[in-house]
């Protein structure tokens, strides 16, 4: 069985006597390549789901399966690039993804690490600065760094948490289109699984929303519109706006259950 399967995921965090549910029996299937978005209000649960997959927190019970087997821990198939950019500061851009590609293929040459991390810093558009420092870079192109260190290890799943979170709307608009492009350019698409607060941003990028309650998916919404998609012709697509509005009256229940309030329903 290939891809994602979820099953009756829990997961309660202890701290000394206290104990807070944060993820209550989750189950859903992610098919192979994929681009799922993840959304929700903050402290529903999104990153701690992502934690899971990347195999950093350990399930209270059910379990996460990928091609039919359970995870245990963090593996060569998964990669991860985080909403701060986690660059190692003294090390040059092709450095850090050189880096991170002998992590886990030990078995290149040192000419061909630094190929492949050519290549990839070529696909995000840094080939002139794979000698800068991140100190020397903009926060947009750290980001790209990253992106490209996740890539060069050729991993099966690729797990974003808020990757655009804190760049500034014009950069963040030209990295959506640039992973977009990155993704639908692979000859054997990844599966991406993005945690985001933005709307119109999971619209753009996903092929299925996983709308997140606290501590529940409450919602899967597939996202019809075919591609490719850009940004400028999506506004002007009723199916687009029909969805967006979904999602923000799901947004405004969510926040009224925990404020009190009239619900609005779908």
């Amino acid at each position: 069985m290939s891809g994602i399967e979820i099953q009756e995921l829990s997961l309660v965090y202890k701290t000394g006597r206290e104990k807070f549910l944060a993820l209550d029996n989750i189950s859903t299937r992610i098919e192979d390549g994929e681009f799922i978005c993840v959304v929700g209000s903050s402290g529903c649960g999104k990153s701690t789901l992502l934690g899971v997959l990347e195999g950093l927190m350990t399930p209270s019970s059910g379990r996460v399966l990928i091609d039919g087997k359970p995870i245990h821990g963090t593996g060569p198939e998964r990669a991860v690039v985080f909403q701060q950019y986690t660059l190692f500061p003294w090390m040059n851009a092709i450095q850090n993804v050189i880096f991170g590609i002998k992590q886990v293929r030990r078995d290149l040459s040192a000419k061909q690490l630094e190929d492949t991390g050519m290549e990839f810093l070529q696909k995000v558009g840094l080939k002139d600065f794979m000698y800068k420092l991140p100190g020397e870079m903009s926060g947009g192109m750290q980001q790209r760094v990253a992106i490209a260190r996740a890539l060069a290890v050729n991993p099966k799943i690729l797990l974003m948490d808020e990757p655009f979170g804190a760049i500034d709307a014009k950069t963040r608009l030209t990295l959506q289109e640039m992973l977009l492009k990155l993704w639908a350019e692979d000859e054997k698409k990844k599966t991406v699984v993005f945690v985001t607060h933005d709307i119109d941003e999971a619209i753009l990028l996903a092929d299925k929303i996983l709308f997140m309650a606290p501590k529940r998916i409450s919602h899967e919404i597939p996202v019809t519109m075919p591609r490719p998609r850009d940004r400028d012709s999506m506004y002007d697509n009723k199916k687009f706006r029909d969805l967006r509005n979904k999602l923000v009256i799901l947004f405004y229940n969510e926040v009224k259950e925990h404020i009190g309030g009239e619900e609005v329903f779908l």
